[in-house]
């Protein structure tokens, strides 16, 4: 099965008219067919998808095609497997990701798929890179938060046990443990 393009890609034995299979227009695609030359061409595959899906801005490009729940592009590879497109273009375009290895952004653009901004690391390194540029959502902005931001103030300033704490407010005693030590910060 072939992919479709979203982009027009121009006939690679005429260099005149859109292409429309096989990188071939609709008179060269008939001509190959008839003379039993079209095996000769290839189909459009998974790196002009990705090229056809891609919108470079000054700085960032721009998957335009599919994307998941938190904005990151998705680009269905044959058999049916999905990658995340920033993993795609660091494989691309710089090489394989080790094993255990995550691609970060240097632009904490999610959509963007500019080899530039992308670099290997850990989720350690990503974890410490959200906290540091306060991307991580704390208090009632985080999908699980239980806690506003008085009641982060009101442990800050308590007096009780981290355990105590704990039970009062409904949460884990490590969690306690982290607005004590200041690394939530609301």
């Amino acid at each position: 099965m072939g992919y479709q393009a979203r982009v027009k890609i121009v006939c690679i034995l005429c260099k005149e008219r859109d292409a429309i299979g096989r990188k071939l227009c609709r008179r060269c695609y008939m001509e190959c067919a008839r003379n039993g030359s079209l095996q000769n061409y290839p189909i459009l595959g998974p790196t002009d998808i990705f090229q056809s899906r891609i919108r470079k801005t000054k700085d960032c490009w721009l998957w335009t095609g599919a994307k998941n729940g938190y904005g990151y592009g998705i680009l269905l590879l044959p058999g049916e497997k999905r990658v995340r497109a920033h993993r795609y273009s660091y494989e691309f375009f710089k090489g394989a990701i080790p094993e255990g290895k995550i691609i970060m952004h240097s632009c904490d653009n999610p959509p963007c798929v500019n080899p530039a901004h992308l670099r290997i690391g850990t989720k350690a390194e990503n974890n410490a890179d959200t906290r540091k540029k306060r991307r991580h959502n704390y208090g009632l902005d985080h999908w699980n938060g239980r806690l506003t931001d008085c009641d982060i103030q009101d442990i800050k300033n308590s007096n009780e046990t981290q355990a105590a704490l704990a039970k009062k407010y409904r949460v884990n005693q490590s969690h306690i443990c982290r607005i004590k030590s200041g690394f939530v910060r609301k």
